[in-house]
């Protein structure tokens, strides 16, 4: 019988950690949310069931024809939820993660545990790709430690069982082998860590499109239907996370995040216009991975922030003011007709990227020296002023009668339009279940808004400033984003949900350009300023916490690398330089890495690693010295030391008992006697499993015989 037919003959039970390695390797793939629920109580019941009868299983578990019906079920299982539009790889989650329950129920006789691993192997791999969940990276730190030790075990009973003795194995399995496989796997991680860090990245996302559930918002694409921003404001999902890198963040009061513009009213949904013979976006000059400036790029009182931003549907990228210049890992950009920036690439995955914005504030008394006036576009043959910010439906009458009520007053622009939004937010009454407005198709929602009584969310009261606008001839087009926000007292960022989802009014000014104006009534919108909860807190700190894992490792590349290295640089050279200031504007390509308040990578990575190894090393030295003093009874050492100073010393490559023979051509046969004795008992003790030292009036007596022959 060959080695391999013997071993395919020895029904040895597996080791627990089988068990826990196969459960470690399953939830990886339940975290990510995308198995069904019956998937994953199967499972359970055959990783239950498995363990309870592994050292007596029953028949139908040794036979091949029902772990074939089951393995014909688990395949069509899988083949059912391609056919019905899942993804490759969740259909493979699927197959992958029914097929480990099988393999555990499998008692028949079995080479080696490759199978188990592999499989266990390739949920963990499929779960890398469809989650990016910071419960990740210590499911998976267990994982390698389980799956070392099931292969380690597995290996010391089949190597025993093949020589005949299967009991052999058990004294070996000690609780020192365990710790050296747990240190031999802890420096394994080390060691990918760096290389982590260290080693060029590329982000593949091979398997993540399409994965999770998609918070893709019906606000954020390039058509708004009125009443959608209400619906989204009733969930307290986290969208945006931001961090003010350069400049001051504004107050969550006066604190606006933009995403689209949209000039074009049917009088019920609102659109980017489209002009003949011109693409809707245009693709973004320059590379954004290494920087895309807009217009003249950035300014030295530019506001920068970095944001992690949510799924959201067209891929739209959020900003507080006019965008000067855009950095992130992206592929490409795309621009619209009113400035609205797209990630056409990514509009189901989150995503961060930093933005220079126009964070200026023109004051009442620079608007009332300027006009409102249409913004300039390109023509056939030149610039013209554009039309298409002034364009209305047919209103009733009424509607233009109130907008000139409210200005007529006033003759400068600014105090007309600062009119509209004072009425609307003084009279207007703010819900975000405003009540069917215009439902027999024959009157617009925002004339019902506008004549009928001020109810409703902020989409209507901002179309209605707009219509107001216009109907006095001043250009002016709706835009939506977020608005308020919280901040986060822990990572000290901004946490932005959809509940903050916000519509405003922009409107061009001849110097200014684009003015925000709000005629929301804040005081029903924003977020209250009561003290948080305990659970608030505890949200606070899991935020902080996923926020530093998604950019310090899921979203880590090669330019995180580059820009790593540049800190490392600039350290460096701050370290030796006595005035240790930096520069006072945040320059493109040279993002900091202060913020959220955790430890900073690579730095932290790096010392950390230093940390571990220079622990595992102490610990190591620990352990050989400490297994040198255990291993020298105190009779036995006491004997050494004696004949040391007599120059008898033992040898490091001299075994104990050769030693114990060389001693015979330089002492009395008497003193041999007792010093062999003392030998066979250290010898006992280290190799042998008994102690010496548990009969200390022996061990006293031979070390005072061997003294006193020696004197």
């Amino acid at each position: 019988m060959t080695r391999l037919e013997f071993r395919g003959a020895v029904s040895i039970a597996r080791p627990s950690s089988a068990w826990l390695m196969a459960l470690v390797a399953s939830a990886t793939l339940w975290i990510t949310g995308q198995l069904a629920m019956w998937v994953m109580l199967i499972q359970l019941l055959a990783y239950g069931f498995s363990y309870y009868t592994r050292h007596d299983p029953p028949g139908w578990c040794r036979s091949p024809i029902w772990l074939n019906v089951g393995m014909f079920g688990i395949s069509a299982v899988t083949i059912s939820q391609a056919l019905h539009g899942s993804p490759a790889p969740l259909s493979l989650a699927y197959f992958a993660s029914l097929s480990q329950g099988l393999q555990l129920m499998d008692a028949r006789p079995r080479k080696s545990e490759f199978l188990l691993v592999a499989l266990a192997l390739f949920q963990v791999i499929l779960a890398a790709n469809l989650t990016d969940s910071v419960f990740f990276p210590p499911m998976l730190v267990i994982f390698l430690f389980s799956v070392t030790w099931t292969l380690m075990v597995h290996t010391l009973r089949t190597e025993a069982a093949e020589a005949g003795d299967a009991q052999a194995a058990g004294p070996a399995i000690s609780p020192s082998l365990l710790r050296t496989t747990l240190l031999a796997s802890g420096v394994s991680l080390v060691l990918a860590l760096l290389i982590f860090t260290v080693l060029p990245r590329m982000r593949t996302g091979m398997l993540r499109g399409h994965m999770g559930p998609s918070l893709a918002l019906a606000g954020f694409s390039d058509r708004v239907s009125l009443g959608t921003i209400g619906r989204i404001r009733r969930d307290d999902t986290v969208v945006l996370r931001v961090e003010t890198l350069q400049g001051t963040a504004p107050a969550p009061e006066t604190a606006y995040w933009r995403g689209l513009a949209f000039d074009r009213f049917d009088g019920r949904s609102w659109a980017v216009s489209q002009f003949p013979g011109r693409r809707a976006r245009q693709r973004l000059n320059g590379s954004p991975r290494f920087g895309a400036n807009l217009g003249a790029g950035p300014t030295p009182d530019a506001l920068a922030q970095r944001i992690v931003r949510e799924p959201v549907r067209a891929g739209v990228l959020f900003g507080a003011g006019p965008v000067l210049r855009v950095e992130g890992p992206l592929d490409h950009l795309e621009l619209d007709a009113n400035g609205g920036i797209y990630f056409p690439a990514g509009p189901d995955e989150r995503i961060r990227y930093t933005l220079w914005t126009d964070a200026r504030n023109w004051g009442e008394s620079d608007l009332r020296r300027d006009r409102a006036i249409h913004p300039l576009e390109p023509g056939p043959a030149s610039e013209r002023r554009s039309a298409r910010y002034l364009a209305l439906p047919q209103f009733d009458p009424a509607v233009a009668q109130l907008a000139r009520e409210i200005a007529g007053e006033f003759s400068r622009d600014s105090d007309r339009l600062r009119a509209i939004e004072r009425y609307l937010r003084e009279v207007g009454r703010y819900t975000d279940a405003p009540p069917d407005m215009g439902t027999d198709g024959e009157r617009s929602p925002i004339e019902s808004f506008l004549l009928d009584g001020l109810e409703g969310h902020c989409e209507y009261f901002a179309s209605a400033m707009v219509v107001l606008a216009r109907s006095l001839d001043m250009p002016a087009r709706l835009v939506n984003g977020f608005a308020g926000g919280r901040v986060n007292r822990i990572g000290r960022f901004f946490e932005l949900t959809r509940s903050d989802a916000h519509a405003w009014v922009e409107v061009h000014y001849e110097q200014a350009g684009w003015v925000r104006y709000d005629p929301t009534p804040p005081d029903l919108r924003l977020r209250s300023s009561a003290a948080l909860s305990l659970g608030e807190r505890l949200s606070e700190i899991a935020s902080v916490i996923e926020l530093w894992w998604f950019q310090r490792v899921v979203d880590f590349d090669s330019s995180d690398q580059i820009l790593a290295l540049q800190s490392v640089w600039h350290m460096i050279r701050s370290l030796r330089s006595s005035e240790g200031s930096g520069p006072a504007m945040l320059q493109p390509s040279d993002r900091t890495w202060s913020a959220p308040r955790l430890p900073n990578a690579p730095w932290a990575w790096l010392t950390t690693s230093g940390l571990v190894v220079a622990l595992s090393a102490d610990l190591l030295r620990r352990r050989r010295s400490g297994r040198t003093r255990r291993a020298l009874p105190r009779a036995y050492a006491r004997a050494l030391r004696l004949l040391a100073r007599r120059g008898l010393r033992r040898g490091e490559s001299t075994t104990a008992r050769a030693f114990a023979r060389q001693l015979e051509k330089e002492l009395p046969d008497v003193a041999c006697a007792c010093f062999s004795r003392i030998t066979e008992a250290y010898l006992a003790e280290r190799f042998g499993g008994q102690s010496a030292d548990s009969r200390p009036l022996e061990s006293e007596r031979l070390f005072l015989d061997f003294r006193n022959q020696l004197a």
